[in-house]
């Protein structure tokens, strides 16, 4: 019994330094059960012998029932090894599961990251820095792993990016996939990742612009503004400006056989 009561005592310790990482609601009831564990460790009786101390854990779902703590047989369910591997465990797994909070960040980060270096590109397209941000493909690889995350982290939401059925909605032709469309926009996670996959794109698609105009001198900022605002229209905007300016549609970039390396 003295070997016990040292081995509940470290646990109920263990437990007790442990705390902070739980919710406010966890950190309360393992506090609580912490202390009427050391009374009943010491021999002092249970404030009420025939309560049973109740053990919620959110990252569980279930309930652990104590019994009595009158009872010379029963060992609190706190203390038994397998609840608390359990209750530690998923708590901390919960921790270390992505977040809505984490979507959230992610989004923010996609609306409003890359604006500055449209700038660059709008005012300053001959610029050195703006040939050294844009020569390659960093930044727009940088915002792609920002949509790629979105999507991640989604996978570990309850319901995902969005139900998979709605979702075949939108592809259905003989129903109704506008409307599909439109009830996918209340899921906050779908929102997130239709939204940082348009201005990834947007942005693929100015940089292509812009260097289009560099190579063959083509004046770009109005194309990339207006690429910047509503998409696709500045990439129409920028083949008119090609035209009207003599320069023509932008020639087939496709290699030519035998002109690769061997």
């Amino acid at each position: 019994m003295k070997r016990s009561g040292v081995i509940n005592l470290v646990t109920v310790t263990f437990l007790a330094a442990g705390v902070h990482s739980f919710s406010p609601y966890q950190t309360t009831s393992l506090r609580n059960c912490c202390s009427d564990k050391l009374n009943w460790i010491a021999g002092y009786p249970a404030p009420d012998s025939h309560a049973s101390l109740t053990v919620t854990s959110a990252a569980l779902g279930t309930r652990h029932c104590l019994l009595p703590a009158s009872s010379s047989t029963a060992l609190p369910a706190l203390l038994d090894p397998m609840v608390t591997s359990s209750l530690l465990q998923s708590t901390s797994e919960s921790a270390l599961l992505p977040s809505a909070d984490s979507i959230r960040t992610a989004f923010n980060v996609a609306t409003f990251l890359p604006q500055p270096f449209w700038l660059f590109l709008i005012l300053l397209p001959n610029s050195g820095v703006t040939k050294k941000m844009f020569g390659g493909l960093e930044l727009v690889t940088l915002f792609c792993l920002v949509h790629f995350f979105i999507v991640v982290t989604s996978i570990f939401q309850p319901e995902g990016t969005a139900p998979i059925a709605e979702f075949n909605d939108v592809f259905d032709p003989s129903g109704n996939p506008q409307a599909a469309m439109v009830n996918m926009m209340q899921y906050p996670n779908f929102v997130s990742e239709e939204w940082s996959h348009v201005l990834t794109w947007d942005l693929f698609v100015g940089r292509w612009i812009w260097l289009d105009g560099l190579r063959r001198g083509v004046f770009t900022s109005h194309s990339v503004l207006l690429c910047n605002l509503i998409g696709p229209p500045g990439l129409l905007l920028h083949w008119a400006t090609c035209i009207v300016t003599g320069k023509g549609l932008t020639p087939s970039e496709v290699p030519e056989e035998g002109s690769g390396d061997a």
